[in-house]
């Protein structure tokens, strides 16, 4: 981190996939209190370093008042839904409305703080309301005067709790011949990586870091090798 002063983690997402990988990372450094939004509380009861904040996204007052009450030197953003959980309105909630309110607030009674956002590769020449919404939240970000870095991962390798079946086709059939041959065609092809699959694991390390380490204001884009565990520990070493 930029300085040895306690700090405080703000995660919304923080049950997801990316999140909850974001929250173990957090949870594990000294001097941090770790907050997860969430809508249900008990969902991090085993981790005694994680403050549950029950969250009502839906409610517009309860973003001033969640930077009034806690302090936050770093949100990470990492919420997601899918059309068959939430259909196309939900997804546009979820992906768009609530960061998008989360971030205001942040820049209105934490102007110093930075931000982690889970984008998606693509959402800088967006296509769809998917990756529109993506490109919407990022934009947001940029002109917010806040610090970020934006991770912007292809299909993700993990233990996935909401499969869609074409996801789960690719894993099984295309993604490890897929990123084999890169690795032997094309190794620091940062084009040709930003399409491979990643895994969740690399893509929250890269981001928590990359965040935590981000000096006043500074934004940065993370994707294709950028967003591998071994980009990511040959520049630490440097």
């Amino acid at each position: 981190m930029p300085t040895k002063e306690p700090q405080s983690i703000v995660i919304a997402g923080a049950s997801g996939e990316v999140g909850r990988q974001l929250v173990r990372l957090a949870s594990t450094c000294v001097d941090v209190t770790v907050y997860a939004l969430t809508r249900r509380v008990g969902v991090f009861k085993d981790n005694p370093a994680v403050c549950e904040i029950l969250f009502n996204f839906e409610d517009p007052g309860a973003y001033d008042a969640l930077f009034e009450k806690i302090p936050c030197h770093v949100l990470f953003l990492a919420l997601g839904s899918t059309l068959k959980q939430a259909g196309r309105a939900g997804v546009l909630r979820v992906e768009r409305d609530y960061p998008i309110a989360l971030i205001d607030a942040l820049a209105k009674h934490r102007p110093m703080a930075r931000i982690g956002f889970v984008s998606s590769v693509g959402a800088d020449s967006p296509v769809g309301y998917y990756l529109k919404a993506k490109a919407d939240v990022e934009a947001h970000i940029m002109n917010s005067n806040l610090g970020c870095a934006i991770a912007r991962p292809s299909l993700l390798l993990g233990q996935r709790t909401g499969f869609r079946t074409a996801e789960m086709l690719i894993h099984k059939t295309v993604a490890r011949p897929w990123i084999w041959a890169l690795q032997r065609v094309a190794p620091r092809s940062q084009r040709a990586w930003r399409w491979a699959p990643v895994k969740v694991e690399d893509v929250a390390a890269t981001l928590f870091h990359s965040t935590l380490e981000l000096s006043d204001k500074q934004n940065i884009i993370l994707e294709g090798l950028d967003l591998r565990m071994d980009g990511l520990l040959s520049r630490v070493s440097q």
